[in-house]
């Protein structure tokens, strides 16, 4: 529930993004600094959550994350000045991370959960919300509704979904100390494959709607179709192959996952049809399915009983991919327009093909 709910929350934010900077009148440079601006924030926050979880239980961690992400949600709906509006978006974007390291740490914790096959699982959770959110708020837009009240919706589904995990099962409380250096250093390789593959999703997430709608010339609710269409073939990527990533193994998975992001975005960019930049999106997504799941699973296997710490060094490290996307894309639409700025997605896939074959991966 908790994986599902943070899906709908990014959808809906995908999808109404590109309301939400024309209420601002702001173009891809200013608006890709902002997120950059959250996400930074957000690192040294994602840090002290695979702290917390490690020693008070990840029950108290998802609530306590959860309703750190709900105020920014319900910041941004806001509408306030802009000062207003970059604090809300730090806010939510440092609740964010830290609700995924909370939820992540949990599921690498256990043994059961933590394997390849079951924790891509979960991450189809997420893709099906991100589906019920971004079709849901696209829906909601094009009828009428106003697009500020989607995160404070959005705020109450995610604060829900932490309430009620209060009463789930509670993680043994692991009493270790410091991270062994070891480890540590281990975990380092990985967050930096970790980053690509955020860049690579992220950048998807969070501009897809702005390019179908503003280059393309798509509708409110046909551009929200474009992170629609990516979540979904996340879900049905997740839901087919959570087998494939156990079978095959991390390197064969991230060789795939690769390829068919590079074939799928270079579609979506070079062909200026609607239907045909969908249908290359939904490609590309099904590449991204696997790529954080398969490395968050490799940095569990490799942690033992430091899944929790190693979930926020892994996530909050490879966030630096949320980082430089929203930055290096936005820039690049002001300079050369957003089919420029989004070539960033297949340049990453390329970079991780190349490290799927290393002893990064297979090591």
């Amino acid at each position: 529930m908790a994986f599902g709910a943070f899906g709908a929350v990014w959808g809906a934010w995908q999808a109404v993004l590109p309301d939400l900077a024309g209420h601002y009148d702001l173009t891809s440079g200013p608006l890709g600094l902002m997120l950059t601006a959250g996400f930074a924030v957000s690192l040294p926050i994602m840090i002290g959550t695979g702290w917390l979880i490690d020693r008070i239980g990840s029950q108290v961690g998802i609530f306590v994350t959860s309703v750190g992400l709900a105020v920014g949600l319900v910041t941004v709906g806001a509408l306030g000045p802009l000062p207003a509006l970059v604090a809300g978006v730090v806010v939510m974007a440092a609740g964010s991370g830290a609700f995924d390291v909370a939820i992540n740490g949990s599921a690498m914790g256990d043994a059961d959960w933590g394997r390849p096959a079951r924790l891509t699982l979960l991450h189809a959770a997420f893709s099906g919300g991100g589906l019920v959110g971004s079709i849901g708020a696209g829906a909601a837009v094009g009828v009428g509704v106003p697009f500020q009240v989607v995160y404070p919706v959005m705020g109450l589904g995610v604060l829900a979904a932490g309430v009620l995990s209060l009463g789930g099962h509670r993680r043994p409380v692991v009493r270790e100390g410091r991270v062994p250096r070891a480890v540590a250093i281990v975990m380092l390789p990985l967050a930096a494959l970790a980053g690509l593959a955020f860049l690579a999703e992220g950048s998807m997430e969070t501009w897809s709607a702005i390019y179908l709608r503003d280059t393309l010339g798509a509708a409110a609710f046909v551009g929200a179709l474009g992170p629609g269409a990516f979540h979904a073939a996340m879900l049905v990527g997740r839901l087919v192959g959570a087998g494939i990533a156990g079978s095959l193994g991390a390197g064969a998975t991230l060789l795939a996952s690769g390829g068919l992001i590079v074939a799928g975005m270079g579609v979506a960019l070079v062909v200026p049809s609607l239907p045909v930049a969908i249908g290359a999106m939904f490609v590309a997504a099904l590449g991204a399915a696997f790529m954080v799941p398969v490395v968050i699973s490799l940095a569990g296997r490799r942690a033992g009983p430091y899944a929790g710490r190693a979930a926020s060094y892994v996530l909050s490290l490879g966030y630096a991919g949320f980082l430089i996307g929203p930055l290096a894309v936005g820039l690049l639409g002001e300079l050369a327009g957003l089919r420029i700025g989004l070539a960033v997605v297949p340049a990453a896939a390329l970079i991780v093909m190349v490290v799927a074959r290393s002893r990064i991966v297979r090591g």
